[in-house]
């Protein structure tokens, strides 16, 4: 009997913000307080605000160098085996810069010349980006994912990724 194999994926994604602050005068105080939230639930396969990929990585760039991540041709260690994977629909990426030391910044989405960047993430900083409903269409125009170091010292990272492996329809 042939063995069964399947997997089904759910996930979430929830953000928060929350801030209080007080502004105290000679005749009372002000306060300004809020939270924010937003939950995105994400479920299995490949139409809008679902995924069937998740990909993670700590990585290290050398200094001055850049990372280039091809959505289309990534591979994840199952068992001792490398498993290839591809992104077609991008929902979700977040960047985690695990430095502690001042100045060792990572530059998020950066050309190849790291010049032009979308986001540059400080040293115990992260930034994350959702885009539950559309995705961004990965194409071999588009496939690949630069972090740059532009610092004199080598700088630790870490990556998720979660995304659809076929084309939206």
């Amino acid at each position: 009997m042939a063995d069964s194999v399947s997997d089904i994926f759910s996930g979430s994604l929830t953000t928060r913000l929350a801030w209080s602050r007080v502004d105290s005068q000679e005749i009372g105080s002000v306060t300004d307080k809020n939270t924010v939230a937003g939950t995105y639930s994400i479920g299995d396969g490949s139409t809008a605000g679902n995924a069937d990929v998740v990909w993670s990585d700590t990585r290290t760039i050398p200094a001055a160098s850049i990372d280039a991540i091809d959505l289309l041709s990534l591979t994840t260690a199952t068992l001792g085996v490398s498993v290839p994977q591809t992104i077609r629909q991008l929902r979700i990426v977040r960047v985690v810069n695990n430095e502690s030391a001042t100045g060792k910044k990572i530059l998020v989405g950066c050309d190849a010349s790291a010049a032009n960047y979308a986001f540059a993430v400080g040293p115990g900083s992260e930034i994350c980006a959702i885009n539950n409903t559309d995705s961004w269409a990965v194409t071999n125009a588009n496939n690949v994912l630069r972090i740059g170091n532009t610092g004199t010292a080598s700088v630790s990272y870490t990556i998720f990724l979660i995304g659809a492996s076929v084309s939206a329809a």
